[in-house]
């Protein structure tokens, strides 16, 4: 056991607490050493999020601190964020994987792996509340409300962020950067927040404060949107005007630090399937986003509060058929006749009966009468059976490269095109359908796939293109910034080769 650990601080990580024990033992240097003090193992990753080994932890600092694996995860790691929106199957998994030493798939089951709101590159800190921990506590340490995904700003101080040289998820797994080494004396810079923005970033705090430790699960939050919804008159005849809410949302969130997580309005957007039966789990930024402009008057707490009113489970819906009073002889007349019917069309199936003369009336009768005893005296259901023996793959695999290399060349010449991926690709061939399920099987084709599909890259490198021939048509200067605009690409998505081609570019424009 530890002789020595440091005390955490208020909304201090415990990738902080380690870093700043390493620094103060003077091992800052030996990493090693750090791990195996604390861990009592070498193979714990230095993660400072979601951590697992804490039981490790907690056998090697208990002489020191007396705590626990669910006290740990509230006070000292991001896991609050996200537990509200998960199952409660989902965060019994997740704080038992950051209890034990299979901490693999933590990420995965919180959906941070699958999510398109980026985690920070690097660890951040405010040059106010730096300069406010050196003069309080004579150290710095990395605070929890600093390193939240898609929020740059302290609220504490309404200033920007400023990255350090850290990267939050580093390649070398097994070192704790102290915050006194890593952060600087800078200038701050000032942000006025929006209402909105400051309501989000509250929530964000809310979040980690209350440290629910327990998931609602996806039934609550589908009956609880639809009831909000319902409320706030975003509903006709009992259908969500998804519209109308999109248009709610773009009007808090406009010209804000936010905007760029709304989505635009399709069948995949993320805010349609908020308000329709959650099938999945969302990200905590977009629920907060959601609440933060159409919920204003309400906390965080109070929201929680009402969702957890709703049924964790759905209600499952069991049919009551209540005796009718007819006669066991009307019974069995109309019986015998189903009977009857299914014995003279032993290759029909339910529906085909119903469709003959006399079956749609019996069929009927017997359901609102004797539903149980219909039930157990239906045809087998009809399986749909396709040959596959028949099928000439190879002579289907070259019609396809010929249909799709022709098409290929019209496409790629039209302006203003979508992306040419594989699945655009494959919905120009005829029995697209069947192509997608049999790529296996035509193997010229998926070669042919692979060869052409086009890649993100340059796909936006096509549109930096023409919107560089957009702004010469517009006589207007050509800058970074009205290219990226123009090309409609987002910041965070700018790689090594787009910056490459819109430098040059911009050396084109210049001729």
């Amino acid at each position: 056991m530890l002789p020595y650990f440091p005390v955490p601080y208020e909304d201090e990580l415990l990738y902080s607490c380690i870093a700043r024990y390493g620094y103060h033992t003077g091992q800052a240097q030996n990493q090693k050493a750090v791990v195996r003090d604390v861990w009592g193992t070498d193979s714990a990753v230095a993660i400072p999020d979601l951590p697992s080994h804490l039981q490790d932890f907690i056998d090697n600092v208990g002489a020191v601190w007396q705590t626990s694996i669910n006290e740990l995860i509230a006070q000292f790691t991001l896991a609050p964020l996200y537990f509200p929106f998960l199952s409660a199957q989902q965060t019994r998994e997740v704080i038992f994987s950051m209890g034990s030493k299979d901490g693999g798939q933590i990420h995965s089951r919180v959906g941070i792996v699958a999510s398109c709101v980026p985690i920070p590159a690097h660890f951040r800190y405010c040059p106010q509340c730096l300069a406010e921990q050196l003069a309080e506590l004579g150290e710095p340490y990395w605070r929890r409300m600093h390193q939240l995904p898609g929020i740059d700003v302290c609220i504490v101080h309404s200033c920007k962020l400023e990255d350090t040289a850290v990267p939050f998820h580093p390649k070398e797994k097994h070192h704790y950067h102290a915050a006194i080494i890593e952060c600087h004396s800078r200038q701050t810079r000032g942000i006025d927040l929006t209402q909105s923005e400051q309501r989000v970033i509250e929530y964000h705090q809310e979040l980690l404060d209350i440290s629910v430790l327990e998931g609602f699960g996806a039934n609550r939050w589908t009956l609880y949107y639809q009831q909000l919804a319902k409320d706030l008159g975003f509903t006709r005849k009992s259908r969500v005007q998804h519209q109308d809410i999109h248009h709610s949302l773009k009007q808090a969130w406009k010209n804000s630090l936010l905007e760029p997580f709304l989505p635009e309005m399709n069948d995949n957007s993320w805010l349609i399937n908020l308000f329709r039966k959650h099938r999945k789990s969302f990200h905590p930024l977009r629920h907060l986003m959601v609440l933060s402009a159409l919920t204003p008057d309400k906390s965080l707490s109070e929201i929680l509060q009402q969702v957890k009113t709703f049924p964790a489970e759905q209600a499952r819906s069991i049919q009551v058929f209540m005796a009718t009073g007819k006669s066991q002889v009307e019974i069995k007349v109309h019986r015998d006749e189903w009977v009857q019917l299914m014995a003279e069309h032993p290759d029909c199936g339910v529906k085909k009966l119903r469709k003959l003369n006399s079956g749609g009336r019996v069929y009927a009768w017997l359901y609102r009468n004797d539903y149980p005893w219909l039930m157990h005296h239906c045809p087998e259901k009809e399986t749909a059976f396709e040959s596959l023996r028949d099928v000439d793959y190879p002579s289907w695999d070259r019609e396809n490269v010929k249909v799709l290399t022709t098409t290929y060349e019209y496409l790629f010449q039209v302006e203003g095109r979508p992306r040419l991926t594989v699945t655009h690709l494959i919905q120009q061939l005829p029995r697209a359908n069947s192509v997608q399920k049999h790529l296996v099987d035509l193997p010229l084709t998926k070669r042919w796939l692979d060869l052409h599909a086009e890649s993100l890259e340059d796909y936006q490198v096509l549109r930096l293109k023409s919107a560089y021939q957009y702004l010469l048509e517009q006589n207007q200067t050509i800058k970074r910034w009205k290219l990226i605009r123009a090309a409609n690409i987002r910041e965070e998505l700018v790689t090594e080769r787009i910056e490459r081609e819109i430098i040059a570019l911009e050396m084109l424009g210049i001729r």
